[in-house]
């Protein structure tokens, strides 16, 4: 019966190495494959929140840029807003 096993899985150390190692990838609450999930996902969130910093850094420079130069402000009331001078009509061209 002994010689149908191979010669590692009779050896105690490697049968509980094996065991540890089952235990660790796959049924432990802190397992391998939820740790890789975990790093995924950590990796994902750092993703997105450089994308917000660099959003944050462009809404701070428009916001100066408005706060402090005339022309862009008038140039934005126009463009978002829609305003006009008093002198002026407006023609909005909206495509499909």
């Amino acid at each position: 019966m002994l010689k149908r096993i191979p010669k590692f899985l009779r050896n105690k150390y490697a049968l509980a190495t094996l065991a540890m190692l089952l235990w660790i990838t796959f049924f432990h609450n802190n397992d391998l494959i939820s740790q890789m999930g975990a790093r995924m996902k950590l990796n994902q969130l750092e993703n997105e929140q450089e994308y917000y910093r660099q959003r944050i850094e462009e809404t701070k420079a428009a916001i100066h840029d408005l706060t402090t130069n005339k022309e862009s402000l008038e140039k934005f009331a126009r463009e978002h807003h829609h305003m006009k001078k008093e002198d002026e009509d407006i023609f909005l061209v909206i495509f499909d």
